[in-house]
């Protein structure tokens, strides 16, 4: 974990832009050689669109569980770095679960809670859109049952070993052994033009320019390897640094992901992603072109989310699309490279809803922090990774161990796998 020092981030950022130049043969030529083959992508996705036709891969549930999923789909799913799964559970479960959240919210006064603790989490502060109607809530009871759900195992571990995991006899992780990553609620309201999140990425800003470990993992993509680069390669990505800050991710997750409660799709104040597994490429590369200050990562701040913005990565938002209609029961998921954003405002007139998910396989980086999450979920309190608001704690109806079944407490580092 880094600590934030706003002026030798800065320090730091110039002297590893000067570094990250010096691994290409001409820096300059590499990002328009990088930009022609994104924009090959980029044109892919505008003419599908066009053509009404599908463009982020669907999967039944059924044929992950029964092993039916056949070379051509994988292959896809790695190509767009984003895949909608869908029947993970039955509709009439997670209808029932969405009212039981519904219900846990008003019970426990979160409204007037919320109130009191506006301000505490900053991570989403400098996207343009504003800070959505995300909820500080972990541990209702719905969230715990979909976690540790053996629907939302097999799917999870279907996703892990989509990853090259091991190297040399030595596993990065365990694809079929899953921590928990606790995460929010997002309840969205018909109407609402409030809570739009601008295209960003998670998992670390200039982190992946000046760790070095993400230095390790981007490295031929600086070093004009574009076609060398696995984004599904796990090496060095249990042992990346990241900047400490409420909200910033310090596990390493294989897919980011939410289980849908309500049925949305485009224009109902959902989800966007840019569906190219190798856009990071053309983030990374930008940052370096002369017109980018050299104090400067393209606007990405240290303890923020990654920006991408129209100034800098404008080629890169011409393939920015909302994901298909989903129903409840279910899920989306998407790569930590994978640049992604909510639309601005919801045009429909129902609840959009999601429980946030992750696929967070075994390996140490992600079982110390289990640890720690695990000795915050038996006080009630918010995770390790986000403002300490802390609004469960006196919760009637929040889960407690007692409700964990014997995978969820393994799941939480609470019982041995062995």
């Amino acid at each position: 974990m880094q600590s934030f020092n706003s002026v030798q981030i800065e320090k730091n950022i110039i002297k590893q832009k000067v570094k990250l130049k010096q691994l290409s043969h001409n820096y300059k030529i590499n990002f328009e050689n990088i930009e022609k083959k994104i924009l090959i992508d980029v044109e892919e996705v505008e003419k599908l669109k066009i053509q009404n036709k599908k463009i982020i891969p669907e999967i039944d549930y059924k044929n992950i569980k029964y092993q039916l999923i056949n070379n051509e789909i994988v292959d896809l799913v790695k190509k767009r770095g984003c895949v909608v799964i869908r029947n993970v559970f039955e509709k009439e479960k997670v209808i029932k679960w969405n009212r039981e959240i519904e219900q846990y919210i008003d019970e426990n006064n979160y409204y007037e809670d919320q109130k009191e603790k506006a301000g505490l989490d900053q991570y989403f502060s400098d996207l343009q859109s504003g800070k959505p109607q995300i909820f500080g809530l972990y541990w209702s009871k719905p969230q715990i049952e979909a976690r540790e759900s053996e629907s939302m195992a097999i799917v999870k571990s279907w996703l892990n070993n989509l990853w090259k995991y091991e190297f040399n006899n030595i596993k990065i992780f365990d694809p079929n052994k899953e921590l928990v990553y606790a995460d929010r609620i997002r309840r969205r309201e018909g109407g609402d033009a409030s809570l739009g999140l601008s295209p960003h990425c998670d998992a670390g800003s200039v982190e992946r320019w000046i760790d070095s470990a993400y230095q390790k993992i981007y490295e031929p993509i600086f070093s004009d390897k574009l076609m060398d680069y696995n984004p599904f390669n796990a090496q060095f990505r249990d042992q990346t640094e990241e900047i400490s800050s409420a909200a910033v991710s310090h596990v390493f997750r294989t897919f980011q992901g939410w289980l849908a409660l309500t049925e949305q799709g485009p224009s109902d104040g959902t989800l966007q992603l840019i569906p190219i597994i190798k856009s990071m490429a053309y983030i990374l590369t930008r940052a370096l072109l002369d017109d980018v200050p050299n104090n400067s990562l393209c606007g990405s701040m240290p303890a923020r989310a990654l920006s991408v913005n129209s100034k800098y990565h404008s080629v890169l938002l011409r393939a920015l699309i909302s994901i298909p209609k989903v129903y409840p029961g279910d899920t989306v998921w998407w790569h930590p490279d994978v640049v992604h954003a909510v639309e601005d405002k919801h045009h429909g007139k129902n609840y959009s809803n999601v429980i946030y998910v992750g696929s967070t396989p075994y390996c140490q980086k992600n079982f110390d922090y289990a640890k720690k999450q695990s000795a915050k979920f038996l006080e009630g309190k918010s995770p390790p990774d986000f403002a300490a608001e802390d609004y469960e704690v006196n919760y009637t109806g929040r889960a407690t161990i007692n409700d964990l079944t014997a995978l969820g407490k393994k799941q939480m580092a609470l019982e041995s796998w062995d």
